[in-house]
């Protein structure tokens, strides 16, 4: 889910709104628009962005994921959440970091974590020649992700095994190459993030947050 720091109710609005309750969900940002042409980098749909804005939080948001994993008894061969480090006789079936692990296995609430971490690991014990093997599998984040753990939840099912829940909380700060709107629709990309000094003034002062061109 995307969730917008300050969103804001829009200043213009229809008689309709306040029977669809969309004044009641804001969406979006008031912001101070320029339409000017301003250098190279606003051509076409690409828009300026004043960085100073950015600095104070528009458009702002956070991004959660979330990830699970459960273990599980089949043919008598339980699979269970536990940490590799403190397991004997450990062979990994798959590469990760599990440092950031706690001793049951599960990632710690407010670890910045990759995509190369591992956030939930399994172990399962087996006889080979005599000698009992714990195999570690662990669970990793979507390639090319991070983030922070926002939150770790570990529930029980009827059966007595356990389900482990985890939301990795990423903060998006708004950048040349992302996307934006107005609320009717018109797109358009950053091409461009401007120090407030570089940026146009109007005689009483008042320096804009987006630049659109003409």
């Amino acid at each position: 889910s995307h969730i917008l720091n300050y969103p804001q109710r829009p200043i213009v609005t229809t008689r309709f709104k306040k029977y669809t309750d969309v004044d009641k969900l804001p969406y979006g940002i008031n912001a101070i628009v320029a339409i000017a042409s301003y250098g190279g980098y606003n051509q076409e749909d690409a828009v300026l962005i004043n960085k100073s804005s950015v600095d104070r939080g528009m458009f702002k948001s956070l991004y959660f994921r979330s990830y699970q994993d459960e273990e599980t008894n089949s043919r008598g061969e339980k699979v269970y959440f536990g940490n590799p480090l403190l397991e004997k006789n450990v062979q990994k079936l798959n590469v990760g970091k599990y440092e950031k692990l706690d001793d049951n296995g599960f990632i710690k609430e407010g670890e910045y974590v990759t995509d190369k971490d591992i956030i939930v690991s399994k172990c399962e014990k087996s006889s080979i020649n005599g000698e009992e093997i714990t195999k570690i599998s662990g669970k990793r984040m979507n390639f090319g992700t991070s983030g922070i753990v926002d939150k770790v939840a570990v529930t029980k099912n009827a059966d007595g095994l356990r389900n482990c829940k985890v939301r990795v909380r990423k903060e998006k700060i708004p950048g040349v190459g992302d996307k934006f709107a107005s609320r009717c629709g018109q797109k358009g990309m950053c091409g461009l993030v401007l120090e407030q000094e570089e940026m146009p003034f109007t005689k009483d002062g008042i320096v804009p947050d987006i630049i659109i061109n003409p």
